[in-house]
């Protein structure tokens, strides 16, 4: 019988649109504000806003919160 391999690393890759770093699109994310796709690094900052945002808190990325990103 073959094993149910449950916990696999994902197959699929996205590039940060601020760094270009590879990433599984579960590390990282889109942020609500700027529509970004970033890296964890760039998206959350941290691992506690990680865990805020895997509880609920809106995905907002490191220089949206420091009012660092103009849109338009």
């Amino acid at each position: 019988m073959l094993g149910l391999r449950i916990f696999r690393r994902s197959i699929f890759t996205i590039d940060c649109d601020k760094c270009g770093v590879r990433f599984e699109p579960g590390a990282g994310g889109v942020c609500v504000t700027c529509q970004r796709i970033l890296c964890p690094q760039h998206l959350h900052g941290s691992w506690v806003r990680r865990m805020m945002v895997d509880v609920g808190a809106p995905a907002i990325c490191v220089e949206c919160r420091a009012g660092a990103t103009r849109l338009g």
